[in-house]
């Protein structure tokens, strides 16, 4: 079965650019949508109209939260979950390459608590990607509570942006692959049997391939060390997708409601990718 979009509540964590913008029209075309509440550290009023046009059934509302801030992460979805009274659907779509403003944001702020000030911006931007992966988390728990059916929830889907990074290595962005099988970790871990039968909330990671957005423009100045020029190359010079098309493929990917999923989102195409079982207890 597909899954219905009635009278639904979605918070999205994500900036108004990119991959990120794109799904929120997307989710403004479910016409029957309740709610579309955003949370990110930014607000832009001409993009919160443009989507408020696009259908005034739905109701916008946009929160400010700093995902540095375990505190402010708290707050904010606490107040979205009680204004929506339940989250269904909760996206996280935070990408740290994605947006400079929160690698340097961040790389300040790092930095300014350094002992050492001359840092690589490559480490700046690494822990960046590590600490937004642990805000998705933090984001995710704290929304847990209004989707958990054994609380104030009604169950739910929880739908985290890793990277095909998140399933291959990457050479040149090693800090950004491990941030992103992270967060497939995370999700597949969440997503287990026995928890879902007591919560009914489903947990599924969407993994994009190459995609044209501003994450793209400065990959020479992110790379982890100085050896992988080849490997920049290689990755700039290789064929993207549109976001739009990617946001399309990640909206499917949520339709098909399937608990413990990895989708990849590359070319415009969706695939599922089946993990392979290692070790058993």
């Amino acid at each position: 079965k597909m899954f219905d979009w009635t009278g639904k509540n979605v918070v999205f964590a994500g900036g108004f650019s990119g991959i990120g913008y794109q799904m929120m029209h997307q989710l403004m075309q479910r016409e029957k949508l309740k709610t579309l509440g955003i949370v990110h550290r930014m607000e832009n009023a001409e993009m919160l109209k443009k989507l408020q046009a696009e259908n005034p059934s739905v109701k916008v509302v946009f929160m400010q939260m700093n995902l540095m801030d375990k505190a402010s992460i708290e707050q904010t979805m606490q107040k979205m979950g009680q204004l929506m009274g339940n989250i269904d659907v909760l996206v996280n779509c935070e990408d740290v390459l994605l947006d400079k403003d929160v690698a340097t944001t961040i790389g300040i702020n790092l930095v300014s608590r350094q002992a050492h000030k001359h840092l690589f911006a490559a480490q700046i931007l690494n822990t960046a990607s590590t600490s937004l992966q642990s805000s998705l988390i933090y984001v995710t728990m704290m929304a847990m509570p209004y989707m958990d059916k054994t609380q104030m929830g009604l169950g739910g889907m929880v739908m985290n942006m890793s990277s095909v990074y998140g399933l291959e290595p990457a050479p040149a962005f090693a800090v950004y692959a491990a941030a992103k099988h992270g967060v497939v970790g995370f999700t597949r871990s969440m997503a287990d049997k026995q928890i879902y039968q007591k919560t009914g909330v489903m947990f599924m990671a969407v993994c994009p391939g190459l995609t044209n957005t501003e994450m793209m423009m400065n990959l020479r100045d992110n790379v982890t060390w100085h050896h992988s020029e080849q490997l920049v190359e290689a990755i700039e010079s290789a064929k993207r997708q549109m976001p739009d098309e990617a946001a399309m493929q990640m909206i499917k990917a949520v339709e098909m409601m399937k608990n413990g999923s990895m989708w990849i989102v590359d070319k415009g195409q969706l695939k599922e990718a089946m993990p392979q079982m290692h070790w058993q207890m």
